[in-house]
């Protein structure tokens, strides 16, 4: 999440200007009170600190014009004194949304996401609890907190004041939360719900994708990678089934790439990164399984097996090739939008593995007794002789 999303989620921070002139001073040695004294006027907390006396309406406007200013550290500790002296304080859903805000801008997502949970769980009331939720969902998917991320998506499809988007976040999220959880077909239901939204209001056609599309398209990439995964090949199916079987793990992993595809087209280049980096791993997790594929027991002279283990490392070293081509797309687009998170540390460890096992299929195949065109030749004739016999 880079600062310009930070200064996004800043400018949705609106507050009504009679707020901050409702309450006056606090009576001696009374308990801190904001119930009306008359149509007027209210009790205000008079907070003392080391350095100054302020009241609650000072303090409030204080952090403010902090969060105007872009001062978000002095908006924290403005808000934050609030808070602490008078957490009842007409205030505090204001103060809370404050605080969120500019956690987020200095990039202290942790905080930010708490004290938006804190805001649409206490006050669900306040106009900001809506808004307050699509941040939380955002981080806890940023920081794959994948449990909360169905939690804070089931509150927010619980409202009855959402627009047909949010509702599209909402249904995105919850399905998300159950795939990561191994949940494929809950998470279905959720992102079918979400999808028809969007092609019944022809969401996202012009221009770049909502986020809320976005993680939609994630989620549905992750029930499609997870489904042609679980298509393995150790056991060994039987030999006349093989074609079979790599070829709906192939139509998988292609569906799966579609709709990763089209989460890289949305406005929040993090899914993208996310999206890419999951491709990447696809291609890699696919040569892994197909390199576990024993010899054919029929084939018995070590010559033969020496051709097939050859053919294999030479057919399928592509699948390394196109998820090193992925990683790197990721980690170029990672350096343009400053994302540093826990997908860009993966991406960059998967291509210096990537990296590795391509020199490795190099050295493999140049370890054998015939040359790269004569097992190229080879493979041609085993692809033929296979069509032949079917």
């Amino acid at each position: 999440m880079t600062l310009s999303r930070s200064l996004f989620a800043a400018a949705l921070f609106a507050i009504a200007p009679t707020t901050a002139c409702a309450t006056t001073g606090a009576r001696p040695g009374a308990a801190p009170s904001l119930t009306p004294t008359d149509a007027h006027e209210s009790v205000s907390t008079q907070i003392v600190t080391p350095t100054r006396e302020s009241s609650e309406p000072e303090l409030f406007a204080a952090g403010e014009r902090a969060l105007s200013d872009g001062r978000w550290r002095d908006a924290v500790d403005a808000f934050d004194l609030l808070l602490a002296a008078a957490p009842a304080s007409s205030h505090a859903p204001d103060a809370l949304y404050g605080l969120g805000t500019a956690h987020e801008a200095l990039g202290e997502r942790d905080s930010a996401r708490t004290r938006y949970r804190e805001l649409s769980t206490r006050f669900p009331e306040s106009p900001h609890a809506r808004a307050a939720l699509i941040r939380a969902i955002d981080i806890h998917a940023y920081l794959e907190e994948w449990a909360p991320l169905g939690d804070a998506a089931g509150e927010l499809l619980a409202r009855t004041d959402l627009e047909l988007l949010d509702r599209v976040l909402g249904l995105g999220a919850q399905g998300l939360s159950r795939i990561e959880a191994g949940d494929d077909g809950g998470a279905s239901h959720d992102v079918q719900a979400g999808l028809d939204l969007v092609e019944e209001n022809r969401f996202g056609e012009s221009g770049r994708t909502p986020t809320a599309i976005a993680q939609l398209r994630f989620a549905l990439a992750e029930i499609r990678r997870t489904r042609s995964e679980r298509i393995n090949f150790v056991p060994p199916p039987p030999e006349d089934a093989f074609g079979g079987y790599l070829e709906a793990r192939c139509t998988g992993l292609l569906d799966a790439q579609g709709a990763y595809t089209d989460a890289m087209h949305g406005v929040d280049p993090h899914w993208a990164a996310m999206a890419g980096y999951r491709v990447g791993e696809m291609y890699r997790t696919l040569h892994r399984d197909v390199m576990a594929v024993p010899t054919p027991p029929k084939v018995k002279v070590e010559k033969d097996r020496q051709i097939f283990f050859a053919a294999m490392h030479l057919r399928y070293r592509v699948l390394l090739e196109k998820g090193l081509k992925m990683m790197n797309g990721t980690l170029e687009l990672a350096a343009k939008t400053h994302d540093a998170s826990a997908w860009i540390v993966r991406a960059e460890a998967s291509k210096r593995d990537l990296e590795k096992a391509l020199e490795d299929e190099k050295a493999t195949l140049a370890s054998f007794p015939f040359t790269e065109a004569e097992m190229k030749r080879a493979l041609e004739l085993l692809v033929a002789k296979g069509a032949k016999a079917h």
